[in-house]
């Protein structure tokens, strides 16, 4: 996990604004350092172009790129609307992080930002002949960025509010929240600190992020113990403590100590890894509801949520392997691993709910947990039959059709669910 200086400065480089401000801070530095450079260009370039050309190109990009602007911001909160709709609306954090629609709308105003102080510097005579030429130049570059943008850019829309492509986002936030999670094959026994105290948040909240080195540091520094109650994702408030402390300490050091939690409304991606496997199964549930009857969208979420948990058993394998998740003898923070339970319950549960209905849902769903159960018996086996058998049950008492019941029992049967 991010320590929190760390948490909040990755916060603000995913944000939407912060990649135009740049590029427009840049292209007004690069229009002002044009006269910096004027003295140290060759004599024989200073005539070259005149005030007039480098007038007309910066007006035509200048009126251009901001209809280009606008048109490409419009087109992005239509996509964001759009996968909003057919997907979740949780998938729309997501979404708006996408580096390829930031780097689109940034070119754009940079290069408007650009061409508008050029044309004001040619107005007011603020280039020599040699200065004029820097300017023509970065023009010329400029017109090639933006060209290659658009491009890029419009093979992009074709697929930014598509469902498929909300489904692929979701996917890989879970599968590198899954990979840079502190968990363990199993969920540890932490210390109780009987005598110890609860910690309590000055405002009820998501756990976003926990400053473990930060925590660590602390706990050090105070002679103290702490098991983390609440880990990314869960909600803490007045009757669901942050963590539990081995002894109790003075105001100030509860102060500190809650700061390390980030807590907000809503729940983050990119620490919280069953926020995702439930985010999935909500555009799974939503493609089963009766207005969008689309199973072949659950279905592809099936197997989305297959593969995050497959590549999970894999890194926790590779954990165990090294030795990572072991704890230390002095060690001070305890944070319990994802359960395996959680974690095959938050992806498939709802949609065993929502698609019992549908043999084709059911035998999908027994065919990922069989893969799962085959992949690593030791992690999954005890709670992939417990939830297959609750499936089929559900299953069984919703299929009026006697011969799909049948079919069902089949594949349970051949799937080792039965036995």
């Amino acid at each position: 996990m991010l320590s929190r200086a760390e948490f909040l400065v990755n916060r603000v480089l995913r944000s939407i604004w912060l990649r135009p401000a740049a590029y427009a801070a840049g292209a007004a530095f690069t229009v002002f350092l044009t006269p910096i450079i004027d003295p140290f260009l060759p004599f024989e370039w200073k005539e070259l172009i005149s005030a007039e050309t480098n007038e007309a190109v910066l007006t035509i990009l200048a009126s251009s790129l901001l209809a280009v602007a606008i048109f490409s911001l419009s087109t992005m909160v239509s996509a964001l609307q759009s996968a909003s709709s057919s997907a979740t609306p949780r998938a729309r954090t997501l979404l708006v992080e996408d580096a390829a629609a930031q780097n689109a709308i940034s070119t754009f105003i940079g290069a408007f930002l650009f061409s508008l102080l050029g044309v004001i510097g040619t107005r007011l005579d603020l280039y020599s002949p040699a200065g004029r030429m820097i300017l023509f130049g970065l023009t010329v570059l400029l017109v090639v960025i933006v060209v290659a943008t658009l491009i890029r850019w419009l093979q992009r829309l074709s697929r930014l509010g598509d469902v498929t492509e909300a489904i692929r986002r979701v996917e890989d936030a879970a599968q590198i929240a899954f990979d840079n999670a502190p968990v363990a094959r199993d969920v540890p026994k932490l210390p109780e600190f009987r005598d110890g105290v609860d910690l309590y948040p000055k405002t009820p909240g998501f756990v976003q992020n926990v400053a473990l080195e930060d925590l660590q540091s602390l706990c050090e520094r105070l002679d103290l113990k702490l098991v983390v109650k609440a880990a990314p994702g869960d909600f803490a408030d007045a009757g669901a403590p942050l963590a539990r402390l081995s002894k109790a300490v003075d105001p100030a050091c509860e102060d500190a100590l809650c700061a390390c939690f980030n807590l907000g409304s809503d729940r983050d991606f990119h620490s919280d890894p069953c926020f995702g496997l439930t985010v999935l199964s909500e555009i799974a549930s939503k493609a089963l509801s009766p207005g969008v009857n689309d199973p072949g969208t659950a279905i592809h979420v099936i197997r989305a949520i297959e593969r995050v948990l497959h590549k999970w058993a894999l890194t926790l394998d590779e954990r165990r392997q090294s030795n990572k998740d072991a704890h230390a003898p002095d060690q001070r923070i305890f944070l319990p691993g994802i359960a395996v339970r959680r974690a095959l319950r938050c992806g498939f549960h709802p949609i065993a709910f929502d698609g019992a209905d549908r043999p084709v849902i059911t035998q999908t769903l027994l065919s990922a947990l069989s893969g799962l159960k085959a992949q690593d018996r030791a992690l999954y086996e005890e709670d992939v039959e417990t939830l297959a058998r609750e499936i089929l049950s559900r299953a069984m008492a919703t299929v009026e059709f006697e011969g799909d019941r049948d079919r069902l029992k089949q594949s349970a049967d051949r799937m080792g669910f039965l036995g």
